[in-house]
């Protein structure tokens, strides 16, 4: 269980701190990208695919998040996992998630923003 969260920590980390710039560089700079974007872009990227949802979260909208989720079945909450992104990630400050500024440069935003992942 405790190797099991820290994978997913650390893919949630990688998500934030790499993934908005490839999207970026692939489809150009947006706020949000479409949930086509993210899996092709984390499959060719090679990123931790288990944890595709809090990607989704991230950066897809809420109706992308959904539609992709209802396609194969499943149920994901997409506020429950941008809440869980904030406090583990950005000290519970969610303006940064919902302003989609931590993926334009994510590296610099992620650290001012005190978020490393390591609590818990």
């Amino acid at each position: 269980m405790l190797f099991s969260n820290y994978r997913k920590k650390k893919a949630i980390k990688s998500y934030i701190k790499k993934l908005g710039g490839d999207l970026s560089r692939r489809y150009g700079r947006s706020k949000l990208y479409t949930s086509g974007q993210v899996e092709r872009t984390i499959h060719e990227e090679g990123y931790n695919w288990k944890h595709i949802c809090y990607a989704h979260a991230l950066y897809t909208s809420m109706e992308q998040f959904n539609e992709w989720h209802y396609e194969r079945g499943e149920s994901c909450d997409y506020d429950g996992m941008r809440e869980e992104v904030s406090a583990n990630f950005f000290g519970g400050n969610s303006s940064y998630i919902d302003s989609g500024s931590f993926h334009n440069d994510s590296s610099d935003s992620f650290s001012s923003a005190g978020g490393d992942g390591s609590s818990d």
